[in-house]
């Protein structure tokens, strides 16, 4: 029996590559890729390799001269500074009311003790005056936690070196300059469907330039290499303001801080809760429900102050994005920017899709695919299309919530059509053209993502073949 034959031609409307048996040559497709539909014909293999193929040069050269920044107003400066003062006094009230509950304890232990006097039940009174007590010092120790709580580590991101990617480099140097940011200091990958740009060593690279990019994979390898500029563009120009990107950072890191100390839960909470699930005396079940309504009520009034910050600072922290966002809509154009948009949407349906599908592969088999990039959009190309049609229609129904820190989709896309750009960067072809090799680091920040990022065992025959373009390991249950 022969072996079948395969050919590989271009999406029509993403240019990335799909195979396909040559039996169905000419048939109209779902391109797994984008998920628009697509002709297969093997003849035009080839005119799309070379559309696809260029150099460093050209990409250094591709956003053309600088951009013009947009205007930023004084009144906008002053009400950066106003709220990043609101936000810094936020964390020192967490400490005043810390030294105010600690006070009180002391101040209940050593005037309440009279409570230990007295006719009656003295294990009734002795309870009587521990409750209070044991609640106060619970209270203050649960406050403390946060402050010397670590995040826990993720995956360590892929670095880059500059003269195995040349292309990738001269991509974003171009971008850099368009936009008037510097150039990052390391350029990492990681299995996010995001893009981020920041500072490379925290607080400590504040008062630098020392930056880190940080691209998502499964980003690159849906959109096309115009797409990303734009979303890098987007990333950058919040650098383009060094002041303004500074205090926002400070703004967003106070803000985070207190989402944790509210919202995480760690060895300590969870010991509390079968303390109280598995007190069986009823003196003791009240004692654990007190100390309990106690660290509650201080997260209630934590919770209050964290809304407080979050309130004052996100109408300004919008207001950075629709910066950013202009310098997205001036690289990649009106059009490119709310097809991006609209991608990233339905993009985000598929990612949900593909980690319930891992999850059920993980369980059943223990196997998972090689090429996360790539089962994701296998998994994008197998939405139904009513589906896809509801999320393309739904995209502009929700507005921007006073809590907002980013603005809604609907929004940002209708200032891009006012805006009515062409767009500077004129390169056609995927993004995954900028890589040497993106199957290869596709695979490789896969199985960091696994084990880094998931937590997952690395046992053997722990992935399973999923080659890009194909679908092949989509359906792994």
């Amino acid at each position: 029996m022969s072996e079948e034959a395969f050919a590989k031609c271009g999406c029509e409307r993403c240019g990335n590559h799909i195979e396909f048996p040559l039996e169905v040559a000419g048939a109209s497709v779902a391109c797994p890729h984008c998920g628009g539909t697509t002709v297969l014909c093997p003849e035009q293999a080839e005119p799309a390799l070379e559309a696809h193929t260029v150099s460093a040069a050209e990409l250094a050269a591709a956003c053309g001269p600088r951009l013009e920044a947009p205007p930023v107003s004084l009144l906008y400066k002053l009400g950066l500074v106003l709220v990043t003062v609101m936000m810094v006094l936020l964390p020192v009230l967490y400490l005043l009311l810390i030294v105010g509950a600690a006070a009180g304890v002391v101040y209940y232990a050593t005037h309440a003790y009279g409570l230990l006097s007295g006719r009656g039940n003295a294990f009734g009174r002795l309870v009587l005056y521990a409750a209070p007590l044991l609640t106060g010092v619970c209270v203050v120790l649960f406050m403390i936690k946060p402050l010397f709580a670590r995040r826990a580590p993720g995956a360590q991101p892929l670095a880059l070196n500059p003269a195995v990617e040349p292309c990738l480099f001269a991509f974003i140097s171009s971008i850099c300059q368009a936009v008037g940011a510097p150039m990052p200091a390391r350029i990492d990958l990681d299995c996010q469907l995001n893009a981020a740009a920041s500072f490379r060593r925290g607080f400590a690279s504040l008062l630098s330039q020392d930056l880190v990019l940080t691209i998502g994979l499964p980003l690159a390898g849906a959109l096309s290499a115009r797409e990303l500029a734009g979303v890098i563009a987007h990333e950058f120009g919040h650098f383009t303001q060094g002041f303004a990107m500074r205090l926002s950072y400070i703004i967003r890191s106070i803000d985070f801080w207190f989402a944790r100390v509210v919202y995480e839960r760690d060895a300590w909470d969870v010991t509390l809760e079968q303390w109280a699930e598995e007190a069986e005396d009823g003196r003791a079940a009240l004692l654990i429900a007190c100390i309990r309504f106690g660290i509650w009520s201080s997260r209630l009034v934590l919770k209050l102050i964290m809304y407080s910050g979050h309130l004052v600072s996100c109408f300004l922290l919008r207001q950075m994005e629709y910066d950013a966002d202009s310098y997205e809509i001036k690289v990649a154009g009106s059009d490119t920017f709310e097809a991006t948009m609209r991608r990233l949407h339905l993009l985000g349906r598929a990612l949900e899709r593909s980690y319930e599908a891992l999850k059920a592969s993980w369980v059943q088999k223990r196997q998972l695919p090689d090429h996360f990039p790539a089962f994701l959009l296998a998994q994008e190309a197998q939405l139904p299309r009513t589906l896809r049609a509801k999320l393309d229609d739904t995209i502009g129904l929700r507005r921007t919530g006073v809590f907002d820190t980013h603005p809604s989709d609907a929004d940002r896309i209708q200032r891009a059509r006012q805006a009515s750009e062409p767009g500077r960067f004129q390169l056609e072809g995927p993004a995954t053209m900028l890589f040497q090799n993106f199957d290869a680091l596709a695979r490789q920040v896969t199985m960091l993502h696994y084990t880094d990022d998931l937590r997952l065992p690395a046992v053997p025959g722990m992935v399973t073949r999923a080659g890009p373009g194909t679908g092949h390991g989509a359906d792994l249950p």
